[in-house]
């Protein structure tokens, strides 16, 4: 079933595309050389809302082994698509084993597919809802030897310290970053900043005192981006005139 459930993915993709392709300079954006299909991402999220909505009837299960078809695809096309249906899942859909991501991780490079799927909707409810399964998860993450799955440790808080106020959640995330705070990889430093800035509205003194007390080892990107944001609500000083 979930070869013929990603083929069909694949037909919609394609048909709202073309041939699959490959280009020098989003290969260096996005951080892979992985073919991918020229389609946006409006498209691509109105595949995924169709599908969930014609598959109510999935289990956990079942969707997973659907994600885990199209990450394991060829293209990055299908590779992102999982975490676009992850968006449009239903809540006992997502409550499969989160073990899962460390092999999933293992098929994605690069910012763009790993932020696809480790960003947004699952991450904001599953994360603080399977918190014990979580913990040992993200803390693995932040000592692999995949850099992928190092960003995959810092992202995937993203979402859940903007819109939970939990110590155990803000403890992990600042556990991560001190892990992570020698690394000058882009991956890393770009996900340290993004981290920072996404606790400010519920850890606002906490991130304050930790920029503060740990200035000389953090990335001078994440100091930066975190004090704009923390004085003028975004990430650079916005331009007068």
């Amino acid at each position: 079933m979930k070869e013929d459930l990603h083929r069909f993915i694949l037909d919609q993709i394609q048909k709202r595309s073309g041939k699959p392709t490959k280009h020098t300079f989003l290969d260096s954006y996005l951080g892979n050389k992985h073919p991918r299909y020229p389609i946006d991402n409006p498209a691509m999220r109105g595949i995924a809302r169709e599908f969930m909505r014609a598959h109510k009837h999935l289990s956990a299960v079942e969707f997973s082994k659907i994600l885990t078809s199209l990450i394991q695809g060829e293209s990055g096309t299908e590779k992102m698509m999982a975490g676009f249906l992850l968006d449009y899942s239903r809540l006992d859909q997502r409550k499969f084993n989160p073990k899962l991501f460390d092999k999933w991780l293992n098929h994605l490079e690069g910012w763009a597919e790993i932020d696809t799927l480790c960003t947004g909707k699952y991450a904001r409810t599953e994360i603080p809802a399977q918190w014990q399964n979580w913990e040992p998860i993200l803390k693995k993450f932040a000592s692999s030897k995949n850099i992928g799955k190092r960003r995959a440790s810092l992202v995937f808080l993203c979402a859940p310290v903007r819109y939970t106020q939990d110590s155990e959640l803000s403890q992990m995330a600042f556990q991560n970053i001190a892990v992570l705070s020698g690394e000058r990889d882009v991956l890393i430093t770009k996900a340290i900043s993004w981290l920072l800035r996404s606790m400010i509205s519920l850890y606002r003194r906490e991130v304050m005192a930790f920029v503060t007390e740990n200035e000389s080892s953090l990335p001078a990107i994440a100091v930066r981006e975190t004090r704009a944001k923390l004085s003028t609500g975004v990430k650079g000083k916005r331009k007068s005139g």
